[in-house]
C-alpha cells in the first residue's frame, strides 16, 4: 500500500490541533474516520506517529519528524499547482464582461468590436443578467467587469459612464396618458406600478420612483426581464419606468413609451472593482476611447 495525500493531510491537521475533534471538523469528516486514517498511515509507515490519551494528542520522535517534512512536501505541492493554474489563466488572458439586460445596447457592440481589434489575444465572454441581478455578477465577483445601470449600492467600485438617456414612462395602449408627447412625475406616482425583483441596493427603489413619492408605490406585479415588463404593460396590468433603450429596442404593440419630462438622465456605466485584472484597464482605456466621440 502506498501514503495517500489524504492521509498526509489527516496526519497533518492532527499534528496541528493535537486534537481529533477540532481536527476533524477543520477537515469535515468524522472524528471516527480519522482516527481509522491515522492508523492505516501508521500501519503503512510501520511506526507510530503519535500519543493519544484521553486529554491530549502527542506526537512521538517520528511522527515530529513526518510532519515537519509531509509539511514542506504537501507546501511545494500546493505551490506547483498554484503556480502551474496561474500560467495557465494568464495564457487564456481572458475577460467577463457581464451586462444587465438592455443596457449599453447602443455603445457595447462597437466597444468589443474595437477591443478585439486592438487586442486580439485577449477573449472576452459575455453573460447577460437580469433585473434580479442590476450589480451583473459585480457583486458576488462572478464576472471581471460589468455594464450596469447605476444606482446598484455597491461601495468601492470604480466605473465610467458610457452613455445617459432620459427616462420613459411605459403604458398600455388606451392609457389616459399614452398620447401626450411627455408626462411628468406627478402623473405616475398614484399609477400602480411594475417593480423589478428585489435586490440588494437601491436599484429597484430607483426604477419605481420612491425618492418622489410621500408613501409606498403601488407595485402590483414583479417582472425580471424587458419581455416579462411588456407583456405585463400590453395585457393592462400597470405602468413601468424605463430607459429610452426600451423604446428602440422593445417597441410592440400595446405599448406607449412617453419621456418623462423632469427627470434626471439615467445612466449607463462601464464598473469593475480595483483589484481587477491588466486586461480589465485595457478594456477600460478602449471604453475611453469609444465613448469620447460619442460626447463630442
Amino acid at each position: 500500500m502506498r501514503v495517500t495525500l489524504r492521509q498526509v493531510e489527516a496526519f497533518l491537521a492532527v499534528a496541528d490541533e493535537r486534537h481529533f475533534g477540532r481536527a476533524a471538523e477543520r477537515l469535515h469528516v468524522s472524528p471516527p474516520w480519522l482516527s481509522q486514517t491515522i492508523k492505516d498511515l501508521e500501519r503503512i509507515l510501520g511506526v507510530r506517529l503519535l500519543t493519544r490519551t484521553t486529554r491530549s494528542v502527542v506526537l512521538t520522535d517520528a511522527g515530529a519528524i513526518f510532519a515537519s517534512l509531509a509539511g514542506r512536501a504537501v507546501r511545494e505541492l500546493e505551490t506547483a499547482v498554484s503556480s502551474v493554474a496561474g500560467r495557465e489563466r494568464r495564457a487564456r488572458r481572458t475577460i467577463t464582461l457581464g451586462y444587465t439586460i438592455g443596457a449599453g445596447l447602443d455603445i457595447v457592440p462597437e466597444l468589443l468590436r474595437v477591443f478585439a481589434a486592438t487586442h486580439p489575444d485577449v477573449v472576452v465572454t459575455t453573460r447577460e443578467f437580469d433585473f434580479s441581478d442590476p450589480a451583473a455578477g459585480l457583486r458576488e465577483r462572478e464576472v471581471d467587469i460589468a455594464v450596469v445601470r447605476p444606482p446598484i449600492g455597491l461601495s468601492g467600485l470604480v466605473s465610467i459612464d458610457l452613455l445617459s438617456e432620459q427616462r420613459v414612462a411605459c403604458l398600455p395602449e388606451g392609457h389616459p396618458l399614452a398620447g401626450r408627447s411627455e408626462v411628468r412625475v406627478d402623473d405616475l406616482l398614484d399609477e400602480p406600478i411594475i417593480a423589478a425583483p428585489l435586490s440588494p441596493g437601491p436599484w429597484r427603489d430607483y426604477w419605481i420612483l420612491a425618492d418622489y413619492r410621500a408613501s409606498p408605490a403601488l407595485v402590483v406585479a414583479e417582472a425580471p426581464t424587458f419581455e416579462a415588463e411588456l407583456h405585463l404593460i400590453a395585457r393592462g396590468v400597470g405602468i413601468s419606468v424605463s430607459a429610452m433603450t426600451a423604446r428602440r429596442w422593445y417597441q410592440r404593440p400595446g405599448v406607449a413609451f412617453v419621456p418623462i419630462a423632469d427627470l434626471e438622465p439615467c445612466r449607463v456605466a462601464l464598473a469593475w472593482w480595483p483589484d481587477s485584472t491588466t486586461h480589465v484597464a485595457d478594456l477600460v482605456a478602449v471604453a475611453h476611447k469609444v465613448v469620447a466621440p460619442a460626447e463630442a
